[in-house]
C-alpha cells in the first residue's frame, strides 16, 4: 500500500511524511509523481511505499521497550525492510530485453506511475496505437515496437567543366540500415534507445549503366572506358575523369625573317640611360643578290571537339603573302635585292629603293622630289621643298622649307619655320576616318532619340518623323551639321562632289532638309553608307610612319604614327600626332603651341613661369604626362578641357570615370 503526500517543495513533502509515519526521511522510499512550477503555485507530490508496516512495527516496538538496545534494534529492521523494497523495485516495473519490451510486475506497473518515451528508429505502438513521445503504460497493455528500415542507395554525380572538354563522375553506395532496441533494466520511466545497424550495399553500377547516364547528360565523345571499367569496380567516393574533348590545335602560322634593320633603336625610357644620337640613324644597305627576307610557310592545326560532340574551330592563321616591289626579286620563298639600295618594307610591300644623296637643297639645287629614299647631308635651305616616296633624313636644319615624305623622317637638327609631314595621304584618311567614327555614333544616338519620344509620346501624335528629328539636331545633336561639312569638306578636296553620303547630308540633314524624311528608318539606311565607307577607308590605311626632330620652333609637324622630340624641345610649333608625341630627353621644354594626339602625350617641362599658354590635346581616352607643367597649360580630351591654375611637378591627367578631367599632380 501507498500513500500520497504533498507540499510546496520535496523536502516539505519528506518532512510531512517523516512526521506523520513516524520515520527518518533517509529511511523513505517515494517516487515523485508529480511536480508543478509556476508562476501562482508550486506543488510536489510524492508516493510512499509500505511505510505503513515499518511505522506499526515501530510503534509496538517503542511500546514494550524504551532502551538504548531497543532503539538499535528497530532502526536495523527499519534499513533491511528499506533493501527489500529496493531489491524488489529493482524487478518490477518495465525493461528492454534481447530488443523487447517487457512488463515485470503487473500489479506494480498498475499500482505505480510508469511510462515508456519512444525513440529515433522505432516506432511505438500501444494496444495498436502507434504512440509518439511519452505514454503511461499499465500491465495489462499489449507493447509492440517495429524497427524502421532504410533502404540501401546508390547515387551517380555527373560534372563537366566550363568550357565542356573534361567530364568527371562521383558514385556513393549507401548499404541498407535497420534499428535494433538495447537492452535496458527495469524502472518505472524506460526511455528507449536504438543502434543503428548496417545491411546488404545495393547493387554496383554496370558499365552499360554508366553509358547510358552519360548519353542521357549528352556526354558522347571522349569517353575513358577504363576509367570507367575502374569506376564500376570500386566502392570509393573518389572523383574520377571519365571523359576528355579533343583540344584545338593551332595554326602554326607563316613567318618572315627579315634580314635588315627595319626600326630605329629603342627611345630614352630611363634619364639615367645614354644613347649616342648621332649612330641612332645609321642606314641599312643592301647589295645585289643579298637577301632581304625569307618566308617561312607555316603549318595547319586541327579542329577539336568538346564531350558533346561539338566541333571546336580553330582561328586560321592568315596566309602571309610575300610581295615584292622595286629593286628585288621573289626566288624558292626569299626575296632577292637586284640593285644596290636601302632595304624597305611598306603594308608587307618589300622593295630596294635606290639611295638619293645631296649635300645641301637650296635654290641652287632646286627641289627634290624623289621615289625613294633621300639622303641631306647638309640643310634645307628657305623656300626649298623634299618630297620623296618612302624615308628621308636631314642631318642638319630644315629652314623655312617643306618635307614631305611616305615614311619616315628624321631631322638630327632644328626645324625651323618650317612643315613637316610624314605619310601624308595617310594622315589626311585617318582624320576622315576618325570623323566618320564620331558621325555613326552621334546618328546611332540620334536614332535611338527617335525612338523614345515615339514609344512615349513626349512631342504628341501629330509630330512627324522628320520635324522630331529637325528639333533634336537643333536642340540636342548640335554636332551633326558640324561634322556633316567637314566631310563634304573633306570630299571636295579630293575632287568628290557627289555620292549618295553627300547626296543624303545635303537633301536631308542640313538646314531644313529633315523635315523632307518621313521615317527614321532612313537614318538606318545612311548609318549604314557611313559604316561601308569607314571599312573601306580601313583597308586603305597603311603603315603609320615616325617623326624625330630634335628642336622645333614656329612650325607644322604632322605624323601619321609618332613624333618624337629628341633635343631640346619645341616652341609655338603646331605638333600633330595620330599615336603618340614623346620628348625624349630630359629637361626638354614646350613652350607655346598646340601638341595633339591620338593617345598619349609625354612631356618633360611644359609653359613657363611667365605662363605662357601651351595646348595639349589628345582623345577621351588618351593620357598626357608631364615632369614640369606651368600655369595656363591647357589639357584637352575631346570636347572637354581644363587650365591648369599653379605650377606643379609629376603631373598626370586623364578622363575619369565620371566622365571629367581629372589631374594628379604635386605642388611645384
Amino acid at each position: 500500500m501507498s500513500l500520497l503526500f504533498s507540499a510546496t517543495t520535496l523536502d516539505k513533502c519528506l518532512e510531512k511524511a517523516s512526521s506523520e509515519l513516524q520515520v527518518s526521511k533517509e529511511c523513505l522510499k517515494y517516487t515523485i509523481i508529480e511536480r508543478k512550477n509556476t508562476f501562482f503555485r508550486k506543488q510536489v507530490k510524492i508516493e510512499v511505499s509500505q511505510c505503513d508496516v515499518i511505522n506499526k512495527s515501530i510503534d509496538t516496538i517503542v511500546t514494550e521497550k524504551n532502551t538504548d538496545e531497543m532503539q538499535e534494534t528497530i532502526e536495523n529492521d527499519i534499513c533491511t525492510n528499506t533493501i527489500d523494497i529496493k531489491e524488489e523495485k529493482l524487478q518490477s516495473g518495465i525493461k528492454v530485453q534481447n530488443g523487447e519490451i517487457i512488463i515485470s510486475d503487473c500489479d506494480y506497473v498498475n499500482n505505480n506511475y510508469v511510462t515508456l518515451e519512444s525513440c529515433f528508429g522505432i516506432t511505438l505502438f500501444v494496444n495498436e496505437q502507434e504512440c509518439k513521445g511519452t505514454v503511461v503504460v499499465r500491465g495489462i497493455d499489449n507493447i509492440e515496437s517495429k524497427s524502421i528500415k532504410e533502404e540501401a542507395t546508390r547515387k551517380v554525380h555527373i560534372s563537366t567543366s566550363e568550357d565542356g572538354m573534361e567530364a568527371y563522375i562521383i558514385i556513393q553506395y549507401t548499404p541498407e540500415y535497420h534499428y535494433e532496441l538495447k537492452d535496458k533494466p527495469c524502472c518505472d520511466n524506460l526511455v528507449l534507445e536504438a543502434k543503428k545497424v548496417a545491411g546488404k550495399y545495393p547493387p554496383k553500377y554496370t558499365l552499360g549503366e554508366l553509358q547510358l547516364l552519360l548519353k542521357d547528360n549528352k556526354i558522347v565523345h571522349g569517353i575513358i572506358k577504363e576509367n570507367l571499367e575502374e569506376v564500376c569496380a570500386k566502392n570509393n567516393e573518389e572523383k574520377v575523369l571519365i571523359a576528355k574533348g579533343d583540344s584545338v590545335v593551332e595554326d602554326i602560322p607563316d613567318t618572315i625573317n627579315v634580314f635588315f634593320e627595319t626600326n630605329k633603336k629603342r627611345i630614352l625610357k630611363d634619364d639615367d640611360e645614354k644613347i649616342d644620337y648621332r649612330n641612332m640613324y645609321s642606314i641599312s644597305t643592301i647589295k645585289i643578290n643579298e637577301v632581304l627576307a625569307e618566308k617561312i610557310t607555316g603549318k595547319d592545326g586541327k579542329d577539336g571537339k568538346d564531350i558533346f560532340g561539338k566541333e571546336i574551330h580553330r582561328i586560321h592563321a592568315k596566309k602571309i603573302p610575300i610581295k615584292t616591289g622595286e629593286g628585288c626579286i621573289l626566288r624558292e620563298n626569299k626575296i632577292l635585292a637586284t640593285i644596290e639600295g636601302r632595304p624597305s618594307s611598306k603594308a608587307g610591300v618589300f622593295c630596294v629603293n635606290k639611295i638619293y644623296s645631296i649635300d645641301d637643297v637650296d635654290i641652287k639645287s632646286g627641289n627634290i622630289h624623289f621615289i625613294g629614299d633621300v639622303e641631306i647631308n647638309g640643310s634645307v635651305k628657305s623656300g626649298t621643298e623634299v618630297k620623296v616616296g618612302n624615308s628621308v633624313i636631314v642631318k642638319h636644319n630644315v629652314e623655312d622649307a617643306n618635307v614631305i615624305a611616305g615614311g619616315q623622317v628624321t631631322i638630327l637638327a632644328n626645324a625651323l619655320n618650317s612643315t613637316i609631314t610624314s605619310g601624308a595621304e595617310d594622315i589626311n584618311k585617318k582624320k576622315y576616318l576618325e570623323i566618320l567614327k564620331q558621325y555613326d555614333n552621334t546618328i546611332e544616338e540620334l536614332i535611338d532619340s527617335v525612338k523614345q519620344i515615339k514609344d512615349k509620346k513626349l512631342l504628341g501624335v501629330k509630330k512627324t518623323d522628320g520635324e522630331v528629328i529637325k528639333l533634336l539636331i537643333e536642340n540636342k545633336f548640335k554636332s551633326i551639321p558640324r561634322l556633316s561639312m567637314l566631310i563634304i569638306s573633306h570630299n571636295l578636296s579630293n575632287g568628290i562632289s557627289e555620292n549618295e553620303i553627300l547626296y543624303f547630308i545635303r537633301d536631308k540633314l542640313l538646314g531644313l532638309g529633315p523635315i523632307k524624311i518621313k521615317s527614321f528608318f532612313e537614318l538606318h539606311d545612311f548609318q549604314q553608307l557611313i559604316k561601308k565607307e569607314m571599312n573601306t577607308l580601313g583597308e586603305e590605311t597603311t603603315i603609320p610612319t615616325d617623326i624625330y626632330v630634335s628642336y622645333s620652333q614656329d612650325s607644322k609637324i604632322n605624323a601619321s604614327g609618332n613624333v618624337f622630340i629628341t633635343g631640346k624641345g619645341q616652341y609655338v610649333s603646331q605638333v600633330t600626332a595620330l599615336n603618340n608625341i614623346e620628348f625624349t630627353q630630359s629637361g626638354a621644354v614646350s613652350r607655346g603651341g598646340i601638341l595633339c594626339a591620338g593617345n598619349e602625350i609625354k612631356v618633360r617641362t611644359v609653359g613657363s613661369i611667365a605662363g605662357v599658354v601651351t595646348r595639349l590635346e589628345v582623345s577621351k581616352k588618351g593620357i598626357i604626362t608631364a615632369d614640369v607643367a606651368y600655369q595656363n597649360t591647357t589639357f584637352c580630351f575631346g570636347e572637354k578641357q581644363v587650365v591648369l591654375d599653379v605650377a606643379s611637378r609629376d603631373v598626370k591627367a586623364y578622363l575619369g570615370k565620371d566622365g571629367m578631367i581629372t589631374i594628379d599632380k604635386f605642388l611645384l
